[in-house]
């Protein structure tokens, strides 16, 4: 391959460009959903805590212990809780730096395009 490269290839940038900043309207939008997300999380969170049980005859003086979630309504909580967190990492509308991994970068380098290593024959 020549030094140069292709000739289709002369003057083109070989980056992803930046994405746009959204219009004013959409931002808007984005941030309205950006504080569902995290109201809806502080809920969640709030419902897995323990709570005191309803106030009862304490007989003997033991306390009972605090009520929670079945493990299946947790389970259902925390999956849908870990799909918001995840949502709200990502900043949506947060423009990527200039020379940063994008949607087209390939996960595992320049190394994983290549046939695995078994060793000597």
């Amino acid at each position: 391959m020549a030094a140069d490269g292709r000739p289709q290839d002369q003057g083109r940038r070989h980056r992803r460009a930046a994405d746009p900043d959204p219009e004013p309207a959409t931002a808007t939008l984005l941030e309205r959903y950006h504080a569902a997300m995290r109201a809806e999380l502080v809920g969640l969170l709030d419902e897995l805590e323990p709570k005191d049980p309803a106030p009862t005859l304490e007989l003997g003086g033991v306390k009972p212990a605090p009520v929670r979630l079945s493990i299946a309504e947790r389970t259902k909580r925390w999956d849908l809780a870990t799909k918001l967190a995840r949502e709200l990492a990502t900043a949506i509308d947060a423009p990527r730096a200039p020379g940063s991994a994008g949607a087209g970068a390939t996960v595992g380098g320049p190394r994983s395009r290549r046939a695995p290593d078994f060793g000597p024959d």
